[in-house]
């Protein structure tokens, strides 16, 4: 199985919707609608169940349900105003690496309901713990797709923040296709506004929780789950993620990249998505030499183009139309200052118990930071590429956990 195989299709048009308002349907009639069949899972918001939709010819989808905590009025409150936004969001995206939305009910009690298309497959979380880590070859097929999920939601009007990008939230469907389940926590792009501070331990960056994310953001969660899914190994919280020390086989040029994408202060980061999934297709290439770099990928490599009013380039300035160069970038786009390295110590316990890790590390101070292993270190380039091909019966056993 080649996940590449499946990845040229163009992604669906966006389709606009009006503003979300929320219409009080009789609920018998809604729950006449949908067959629940099983539930599918439960986290901290909601449960999730397997149903069918009768409108529909009992097509098979994913009901979610706030759970209501009438015992704390304000978590309550938080909770709905979260969901509201997950539907408002998914209103409005149209893309083959999304799941889809399809229906939003309030019952008559001020049950919430949101409706999704069901997704077959398995989480990558999942995956990795039956089989282990995918190897480098398959962790770069799946950076480009979440790549092309990303270049997707950074570069709409309002850009998306997904904020909650990890192994666990991206299924994989048996045809290769990689899909972003979960919105609960993505917001819209709004420089100059703090956002809700939530976290996940080791998939987070630091500003976010200082409840300052950014569209960079989004890269340090990739780079930390791209360490894991080549490893299989949970990144640690606020640390940069260099799979290549504890597993020598992973490719130096995907080890440099997971380095770069975790990287504390975002203005060391790649800037985009777009020029992380360049970086991914030239490692492709690296391990396939008569693979060709599609030219849609070649097509941002451009002139910078002027700043929006309020927010980011929507281009930067690439040097070998590859790394940004941070010296013709405007210093503090944001207009506010990064997390300094004492503050990330002060998470309180309420804050670990948030995010459920009990023991939050310190991050390690600049000058115990890892560095990027020298180029001419002959163990660093003793490395040959040529055996990081994954054996094909990863794949093998992978068609036959979905055929459980």
């Amino acid at each position: 199985m080649n996940l590449l195989l499946y990845r040229y299709r163009e992604a669906r048009p966006c389709v606009q919707v009006p503003e979300l308002k929320l219409v009080i349907q009789s609920s018998a009639d809604w729950f006449q609608r949908y067959r629940f069949c099983q539930p599918l899972g439960q986290g901290g918001m909601g449960v999730i169940y397997l149903a069918e939709d009768k409108a529909q010819g009992n097509i098979q989808c994913v009901v979610k349900q706030l759970i209501s905590k009438p015992s704390n009025p304000d978590e309550q409150f938080e909770a709905e105003r979260l969901f509201k936004r997950e539907v408002e969001i998914l209103r409005q995206l149209d893309h083959s690496g999304i799941v889809r939305f399809s229906d939003f009910h309030v019952t008559d009690d001020g049950k919430y309901f949101l409706v999704m298309d069901y997704v077959p497959g398995k989480n990558l979380d999942s995956i990795v713990q039956n089989y282990g880590p995918f190897g480098s070859e398959a962790t770069v097929e799946i950076g480009i797709q979440c790549c092309e999920v990303l270049e997707y939601l950074h570069e709409r009007d309002q850009p998306i923040i997904y904020r909650d990008l990890k192994p666990s939230n991206l299924m994989l469907t048996p045809e290769g296709q990689i899909v972003f389940i979960d919105f609960g926590i993505a917001r819209m792009f709004m420089p100059k506004q703090a956002a809700t501070r939530v976290v996940t331990a080791g998939y987070s960056p630091p500003e976010q929780y200082f409840g300052r994310p950014e569209t960079r953001s989004d890269l340090y969660a990739l780079g930390a789950t791209l360490g894991h899914l080549c490893t299989g190994v949970r990144p640690k919280p606020l640390t940069v993620s260099a799979p290549g020390i504890t597993h020598p086989d992973v490719i130096p040029e995907l080890d440099d990249l997971i380095r770069r994408l975790t990287a504390h202060n975002p203005e060391d980061r790649p800037f985009g998505a777009r020029e992380v999934r360049y970086e991914l297709y030239k490692i492709y290439h690296g391990i396939h030499p008569d693979f060709e770099i599609p030219e849609e990928a070649l097509v941002p490599l451009q002139a910078t183009v002027a700043p929006k009013k309020d927010g980011p380039p929507t281009n930067p300035n690439l040097r070998s139309g590859l790394h940004s160069d941070s010296s013709k970038r405007p210093a503090n786009w944001l207009e506010r200052e990064q997390p300094k390295e004492e503050d990330l110590q002060k998470v309180t316990r309420k804050d670990a118990e948030r995010i459920n890790y009990s023991d939050v590390q310190n991050p390690r101070k600049t000058s115990e930071r890892l560095t990027r292993p020298d180029a001419k270190d002959s163990n660093y380039r003793r490395r040959n590429t040529q055996t990081q091909q994954p054996s094909q019966s990863f794949w093998d056993k992978l068609r036959q956990f979905f055929n459980k």
